[in-house]
């Protein structure tokens, strides 16, 4: 099934700053109405970047996960989801829905694109994602075919899927199967809450370990895990999109 057109909030004040895009997408079961527009409306309505135009996109919906999704899911471990004697499954286990995933970060270079033929400097561009939104981004970040040309990578609260195939995801894409830290321009913003508890910390450290393979995490990365936050935002991390925004988007 196809997705809805893309929630567009257009930039408050022009005049402010050099045009950009921040394009951020939602998370499993959500639609850019959800988290994606509120974080826009917060930073519009605080005036904050307003030369910012934000581009939600909205998953399809996903007929065998009965919702909107970027890929179909699988199960993550949850020390709080409940274990059946004689019933345990060996979800945690599945594959990554490589398929979906990568159809995705083919979704995300389309919008890049769009952008870019808008006039847009790819350099004016940030791409991040909530939860399953994250997922995305982390992966398009490494193997995206514009994933070079953006001034950011911002994943929340998710976890890094495909991990152990990027190297053979770059090969088979026309991209080096070596890290390339040295060449690498663009910033990335990776944060998590410590009380989250559908995506444990533990996967984010994972993820963090995965992502410094490929980047310079001392010069390129700026990460955070917040004390006290669940699967969602927090004023004290709105507090440092807006300042990491500003560096890699200033006006």
């Amino acid at each position: 099934m196809s997705a809805k057109e893309p929630l567009v909030c257009e930039p408050e004040d022009q005049s402010t700053g050099r045009p950009a895009t921040f394009i951020f997408l939602h998370g499993f079961g959500d639609d850019a109405e959800g988290i994606p527009l509120g974080l826009a409306q917060q930073f519009q309505f605080y005036h904050k970047l307003p030369y910012l135009r934000w581009l939600l996109p909205n998953a399809p919906r996903n007929q065998e996960a009965s919702s909107t999704a970027w890929y179909m899911p699988k199960a993550l471990p949850n020390a709080l989801k409940p274990r059946v004697p004689g019933a345990e499954q060996n979800d945690e286990t599945d594959p990554d829905d490589e398929p979906g995933i990568l159809e995705s970060c083919d979704t995300v270079d389309k919008l890049v694109r769009q952008e870019t033929d808008r006039g847009i400097e790819p350099s004016r561009i940030v791409v991040g994602g909530f939860s399953q939104g994250c997922a995305v981004s982390l992966v398009w970040g490494l193997v995206g075919k514009e994933r070079d040309n953006v001034a950011g990578v911002m994943p929340l609260s998710g976890y890094f899927p495909l991990a152990d195939r990027i190297a053979a995801l770059r090969k088979e894409r026309g991209m080096s199967e070596t890290p390339e830290k040295e060449k690498e321009k663009k910033k990335w913003f990776y944060a998590h809450g410590a009380r989250d508890a559908l995506v444990p910390r533990s996967l984010f450290i994972h993820g963090k370990e995965e992502l410094g393979k490929w980047i310079d995490a001392d010069r390129d990365l700026e990460e955070h895990l917040y004390e006290g936050m669940a699967h969602n935002t927090t004023n004290a991390e709105l507090r440092d999109m807006l300042k990491w925004l500003s560096q890699v988007l200033p006006p």
